[in-house]
Order: C-alpha cells, then structure tokens, then sequence
C-alpha cells in the first residue's frame, strides 16, 4: 500500500510551476483577508463612532453589516456566472475596485442612510466579487488534485484578527475618516498582486482556452446542479452547521451568562472563539487533505455538536474554553471543505457555480438560525432544549456526510477537469 503523502502544497500539474501555485495562493489569501478584514473586522471597530457620527442607533448601524452580507449571499450566482465568462482576475479586479471605492465613499458619507447604500452595493458587491468565494476558487485550482492545504491557508482570517487593534488607534488618533481611508487604501495597495491573478495552470487548461479564462459551457448548467440530490445535500447540512457556527458568535456570551460564568470570562471565551478560526481553516484544510472532504464535514459536525452539550454540561472555564475553540475551528472549516468536496462531485468547472449557489440558497439558514435560537430560547425559558435541539440537527448533519462520504459521486453529465 502506498503511503499517505505528507500535507505539501503542490500544483495540481505534476511537474507545474509550484513557485507560481503558492503565489496564486498568497494572491488568494490577501484578497480574502483584505475583503474579510475590512468588512468584518473593520465595521467591528468603527461601529461605536458610525453610531456618534450619524446619531444612529445600534440597531440601524448593525444593519450596515448585515445588508453587507444579504448583497454578498444574493450575488453567488450572478458572481460565479461572471467567473465563467472573464475569469478570475478580472472579476476579482473589479471587486476589489468597487469595494475601495465604496470605502472611499464612506469616508464622507453626509448621512447614515448613504452609509447604508454604501455597505450594501459597492462594498458588498465589491466583497462577493473579490472576497472568500473567487479566492478559493483560485486557490482550488491551482491545488485541484488535493486543495485542502491550499484552502485552509488562502482561508486564514488573519487581518480580521489585527485589524481592530490598528482600527483603534487610527479612529482615536486620526478619525473615523481617515480610518475608512485607510481601508481603501489597503484594497488598492493589492492591486499588483491581483493583476497576476491567473484561473489555473496553463497546462490543465482546456484545449483551445486561456489559462486566465475557464470556458463557461464546461459548467453544469444550474438546472442539473438544482436536480442533484447530493447538491442540496451540501446545501441543508453545510448550511447548517454554517448556521450554527455564527449561532456561536451571536449567543456565547449569553450561554456562558445563564451558567453564571461572570462577564469578563464570557467575554473571554468570545475571544477564544474568535482567533480560533485564524487556525481552525489551516487545521481543517489538513483534515480535508487526510480523510476527504465529506468526512472532514461530518467530524465538524460531531464537533459542534459536543461542544455544544459540554457547555451546557459544565461551568468550569477550561472545559468552556476548549468547546469555545471547538466551535470557532470548525465554524471557520465549513466553507472550505464545502469548496472542496464540491470540486470533487461537480467538477472544478463548475465550481464557481455551485458555491454562487450555494451562497444564496443557505441564506435563510445563515440569517434565520441565529434568531431563531435567541427566540427559542426566551420560549421556553432557557438555552437548554434549545441545545439539545441543535446538537441533535448536527448529529443528523453528520449521518448526511458520512453517507454522501460512501457513496457520492460525480452526478451524471459532469465534466472533468
């Protein structure tokens, strides 16, 4: 038997470009972080002084991020279908231009109602262009054979996680102007690097095609996609444990707080939470390389639902701390095995597709979990049931992979890559 191959990031060709593979893979990884760094990590910092600036509510303000998110959910298909036509670097140009020059914008927005628009479209439109979903596209293609690795690294929050503290002194020294100058800034000082964006190595490109520009008619069409059941299968149950991992951000701090742990701890355990997934997406990228994608998701599964069962079980921080940073990694492993294990049964293709789809159609459970939980919850009186019930939605969830694990395969009509 041969033995498993060591977690290496190695192009897809055989004997390809490997210095250029890793390159598409810090491309990939800049622009997600840029994207995800300025719209998550910098609207954490500047939401306090959005709120003095405009007078606005907390409510009002918090809905700049989540029409953000609603526009980036709503653009996968239109946004995958772009991919097909221009390619990768185009597209992703383009974002990362739109979202600049909404940051720009919103520098000196005269009233909070622009400063909704302005999160909305260009910023939103610019992230789902150039942010999470085309940079793992990319680096998926470059690594088709095993992306994990590829996926876990182009994945890595890390400027979510530093730019708060930049943000901060930047706001208190310079203003919230300068600040979201700033962020402008940062999306043009990558332009170079995109510019070097390229779909896939020359040689697994399709014959008669630029390696810059996957030719759309090798895609699935939409409505073969929409009539597979392994398709929907991803969608339900990646969808869902996507849905619990935010379900972990939004109520945390208030589980900890029903047990009696005290306040500084709670917050505490948000912050484990929090830079867990800077490694939680290099850590389940390896678990992808290892076991494959499908069992990757059903172990996040079994993941998040134990952790979720220990917090209710415990008040000791320790053990709090360890299912907090249970719940961050496996939160921030979704997206990347969902990348992956979709390039496995669709075709790499047809990728860009099947994630567009994917965002849009797991929308209601991403914005709906959530609430729904806090709902639940002042229901019947406590987080309890509540838990159980979603433990159990996980273990379902994992029974879901492990048999797309053993038997799925390629629907009918797909096309290699």
């Amino acid at each position: 038997m041969a033995k498993p191959q060591d977690v290496t990031l190695e192009p897809s060709a055989p004997h390809g470009p490997t210095g250029k593979a890793r390159m598409m893979v810090l491309r990939a990884f800049l622009a997600q972080n840029v994207a995800v760094g300025c719209a998550f990590g910098g609207f954490g910092v500047a939401a306090l002084p959005l709120q003095r600036a405009y007078g606005a509510s907390t409510g009002t303000v918090a809905l700049a991020l989540s029409l953000c998110v609603l526009v980036f959910g709503l653009a996968g298909p239109a946004i995958g279908a772009l991919i097909g036509r221009i390619g990768l670097r185009w597209t992703m140009m383009a974002g990362l231009l739109l979202s600049a020059s909404g940051y720009a914008l919103l520098a000196f927005a005269p009233s909070m109602t622009v400063v909704l628009l302005l999160y909305a479209l260009p910023v939103g439109i610019g992230f789902a262009m150039f942010g999470p979903f085309p940079s793992s596209i990319l680096a998926s293609n470059w690594y088709a054979h095993n992306p994990g690795m590829a996926l876990g690294i182009a994945n890595t929050p890390l400027i979510v996680a530093l730019l708060p503290m930049v943000g901060m002194v930047v706001i208190r020294d310079h203003g919230l102007t300068s600040f979201m100058l700033m962020l402008a800034a940062l999306h043009i000082a990558i332009i170079p690097f995109m510019l070097g964006v390229a779909d896939r190595p020359a040689r697994s490109a399709p014959a008669s095609s630029q390696a810059h520009a996957p030719k759309p008619d090798l895609m699935l069409p939409a409505r073969q996609l929409l009539r597979t059941p392994s398709f929907w299968a991803i969608c339900v149950g990646a969808g869902f444990l996507g849905a619990i991992g935010i379900t972990g951000v939004s109520h945390l701090a208030a589980v900890a707080a029903e047990r009696g742990i005290a306040a500084a701890e709670a917050a505490a355990l948000l912050s484990i939470l929090g830079g867990s997934a800077v490694f939680g997406a290099l850590a389940i990228g390896a678990l992808c390389s290892r076991l494959g994608a499908a069992p990757a998701l059903a172990l996040l599964a079994i993941a998040l639902a134990a952790s979720w069962l220990v917090l209710m079980g415990t008040t000791t921080f320790a053990l709090m701390a360890m299912c907090s940073l249970a719940l961050g990694a496996a939160g921030a492993g979704v997206f990347p095995a969902v990348n992956m294990l979709s390039a496995r049964l669709f075709g790499q293709e047809t990728l860009p597709r099947v994630l567009g789809l994917f965002q849009m159609l797991t929308l209601p459970l991403t914005f709906g979990v959530p609430p729904l939980v806090g709902v639940l919850r002042d229901g019947m009186g406590g987080y309890g049931p509540v838990i159980a019930a979603m433990s159990a939605g996980c273990g379902l969830t994992a029974i879901v992979f492990v048999l797309l694990a053993r038997t799925g395969s390629r629907p009918s009509g797909a096309l290699a890559t």
